[in-house]
């Protein structure tokens, strides 16, 4: 689901015309409450702390770069979330900035998913037990109830369907 919000950033970067306001509000929710609250979350709280346990140093790489990403990442939703505003009311230079971000967003989480595919989920099928693995899907479960059910099915659907409508340029919210 992540990729495919990072896919339409990428897409979105390169666009001609005004992006839509109202689909930059929901990617800052989706990446804030889908990506972070969701999955940065099992990672800090559940995935990480059991991997380290199973021998991996909690600094450096990859627990240490990953953590370092999801700090980045929530300052530059947050960066986002407060460019909006000016992009909304074509102040100028908000543009440019808002791209910027975008990009910057895109550039990051594609290096993160990266990093995850590539060292972190081969390591982890090396080091958790099937036990450690039913453990954690309990415990993912749990963590998506105190997000909501609605909430998480509403995310994934626009994950699934986002775009950015031409010419659209939405409110300013």
């Amino acid at each position: 689901m992540i990729e495919h919000v990072v896919n339409a950033l990428s897409e979105a970067v390169d666009q001609q015309r005004r992006l839509d306001v109202d689909t930059l509000h929901s990617v800052v929710e989706f990446l804030g409450t889908y990506a972070d609250r969701r999955h940065h979350e099992r990672e800090e709280a559940l995935f990480f702390p059991l991997l380290v346990r199973r021998g991996v140093p909690p600094q450096g790489c990859p627990i240490g770069g990953l953590n370092n990403d999801h700090a980045k990442g929530r300052a530059l939703v947050a960066t986002l979330a407060d460019q909006i505003p000016a992009y909304a009311q074509q102040h100028p230079d908000a543009e440019r900035a808002l791209r910027q971000t975008l990009g910057d967003i895109a550039r990051l989480y594609r290096h993160h998913l990266w990093m995850e595919d590539a060292m972190v989920f081969p390591m982890a099928e090396r080091l958790v037990s099937e036990d450690d693995h039913q453990e954690l899907l309990a415990k993912f479960i749990d963590l998506d109830r105190v997000i909501g059910p609605a909430v998480v099915a509403r995310l994934e659907r626009f994950a699934d369907t986002i775009s950015f409508p031409a010419g659209g340029t939405g409110t300013a919210g």
